[in-house]
């Protein structure tokens, strides 16, 4: 008789032994921590793909001649520099005969979410800001500087143009450029 209690006693207690140690350790602390390691392991091979990627954009940048290369800055920068911005615009102007003031500078706002909260992520590499600014001058002046700022290197939109009438033939200009950068 004993020998029948003592086999199944045995099983009774190994499958008590899985269903209440075994079992929920494997599925629980080990899941969790299979989990883990498999997003590690994840982000280890993105990191390594971006790496790759990486190097690859830097070997084709070296392959771009420097006048080119600087060129592409110039023209799309990754920051805005207001004061030097500001400067440009004046030679522009002094160059085409008008002469600028008050110069205001006005970050746009962020376009919200449907719950009005901020996007978390923008939406393009690109950032813009507006940038108002009166001038003075003749109208063939002012169609100059608008022609030397459509060629200019620096990628601005004008936006917004107010025009004050005079008997002179001298105008005041009120207008707002949109200029853009790299985020």
């Amino acid at each position: 008789m004993m020998s029948r209690i003592l086999p199944t006693v045995l099983i009774l207690i190994a499958i008590g032994l899985f269903f209440g140690y075994v079992n929920p350790t494997y599925s629980g602390k080990i899941a969790e921590l299979r989990a883990e390691i498999q997003s590690y392991d994840d982000a280890l091979s993105a990191a390594e793909a971006f790496r790759d990627k990486e190097g690859q954009l830097m070997a084709e940048r070296g392959s771009l001649p420097a006048e080119g290369l600087e060129r592409v800055e110039t023209f799309l920068p990754d920051g805005v520099d207001n004061v030097q911005l500001i400067l440009d615009l004046n030679a522009l102007a002094s160059r085409s005969g008008i002469t600028l003031s008050n110069f205001d500078i006005e970050r746009r706002e962020e376009p919200t979410n449907q719950n009005g909260s901020l996007p978390l992520q923008s939406e393009g590499p690109i950032d813009s800001l507006d940038l108002s600014v009166s001038a003075t001058g003749t109208y063939a002046s002012f169609k100059a500087f608008l022609e030397g700022a459509e060629w200019s290197l620096r990628p601005l939109d004008l936006v917004e143009l107010q025009i004050q009438d005079s008997q002179s033939g001298v105008y005041l200009y009120t207008m707002t450029f949109r200029i853009y950068w790299l985020r």
